[in-house]
């Protein structure tokens, strides 16, 4: 009997992605998804109690799981002693970080494009401003004359840090493309930084 349940949970999981990803959370239907999984309405409010904790229940395992992976990655950057080890962990910490979303590519593009009105639509942004806070704080620890470097563009850059990973997940790009895509923003990013560095080390 519990082979049987773990069975019903798993093909109504599997149906609510599928209607997730077709139709958002806001337009998707319990009944389409009861149907399709050949359960009642009543199974999933059981089960999931509503919609949101149905969806939660799809998407809960990639996101917690991109948000750990990130803060571990976050915290061996922190305790580096040089701007070079930053950078080495910088580097490693995104290829884990886009592995990790290729894996759940489907739960990752429901967070991103259908999660509004879930306790996911603010996913993104959370990522975001961890980063803000790490890139503040190494500016300071690292770069002479770091904390003169504006909020603001901090702020857009650690932005379109993550913006990246969302193009390339809305965009539906392969592993391969997106790590090519990914080896390229790396070298304009590094650049780009030289420069910064350069510039607020002269003020």
């Amino acid at each position: 009997m519990r082979q049987e349940k773990e069975g019903v949970t798993q093909i109504l999981l599997e149906s609510a992605k599928a209607e997730f990803l077709q139709y958002g959370f806001h337009d998707a239907s319990l009944r389409r998804i009861s149907a399709a999984s050949g359960v009642s309405t009543n199974s999933i409010y059981t089960r999931f109690g509503d919609k949101e904790g149905l969806f939660s229940a799809v998407v809960s395992e990639a996101a917690d799981g991109l948000m750990e992976l990130y803060l571990n990655s976050i915290g061996r950057a922190d305790e580096c002693e040089d701007i070079a080890a930053v950078s080495d962990a910088g580097d490693e910490g995104t290829n884990q970080v886009l592995e990790y979303v290729y894996q759940y590519l489907d739960e990752f593009y429901l967070i991103f494009c259908h999660s509004q009105g879930t306790k996911y639509e603010t996913y993104f942004d959370q990522l975001t401003e961890i980063e803000e806070s790490f890139y503040r704080k190494f500016l300071t620890q690292y770069v002479k004359g770091g904390d003169k470097i504006d909020d603001f563009f901090i702020h857009v850059y650690c932005r379109m840090g993550w913006q990246y990973i969302y193009e390339l997940v809305t965009h539906k790009k392969d592993y391969e493309e997106a790590c090519k895509f990914m080896e390229s923003v790396r070298k304009i990013r590094y650049a780009g930084w030289q420069e910064i560095i350069r510039q607020t080390s002269d003020l």
